[in-house]
This record gives structure tokens, C-alpha cells and sequence, in this order.
């Protein structure tokens, strides 16, 4: 049984991703939650525990690792989580693109 420290919210919204080397691409957020995101990453090849600086919507780059990646999906862990009114904030953009 899967077991998650934190609950996760359905996203609407890109994710600038910036690798160790400073190449940087967009990647749509499908879900997130104050600890981490899955991203869609079937343009992404990247493999798992490789560190990166996430971008998300209004927000300055933040630390985070690639956790997993499988079937196009992507498992990023923060390296500091969110606040959650910058959770409640992300979710707001994510229900006004609906």
C-alpha cells in the first residue's frame, strides 16, 4: 500500500526545471503537495536521485530530487517543503485554469 506523508492536489500549471548544468525545461505539474509534484516527463530524461531547482508559478527556484520516474511520469521531492499558503496559492491558479 502506497503511503504518502502528504496530501496532493490536482495541478493546472507549468514547472520550470533546471538541471545541475543550467539547461532548463518546462514541464507540466500534474499533481503537488507541500513535500513534492509528478510532472508529465515524457520530454524529460533525467534518472532517479538526480538533483534539481524546481520553478513553480510566482515562486523563486527551490532545491529538489527526482525521486522516480515511469510511464512518463516524474516523482519530484522538494528539498524544503511548502508553506501551505503557497500551497493554497498554487492550488487557486490550478482551479482558475480549469
Amino acid at each position: 500500500m502506497e503511503r504518502r506523508q502528504n496530501n496532493r492536489h490536482a495541478a493546472a500549471y507549468d514547472a520550470e526545471v533546471r538541471y545541475h548544468s543550467g539547461r532548463k525545461l518546462k514541464l507540466p505539474v500534474l499533481d503537488i503537495s507541500l513535500g513534492g509534484c509528478m510532472v508529465d516527463a515524457r520530454s524529460w530524461t533525467i534518472r532517479e536521485g538526480e538533483t534539481v531547482s524546481v520553478k513553480l508559478p510566482s515562486l523563486s527556484w527551490a532545491a529538489a530530487k527526482l525521486v522516480w520516474i515511469e510511464d512518463g511520469k516524474a516523482g519530484i521531492a522538494f528539498e524544503e517543503m511548502l508553506y501551505e499558503p503557497t500551497l493554497e496559492h498554487l492550488n487557486s491558479l490550478g482551479r482558475m485554469a480549469a
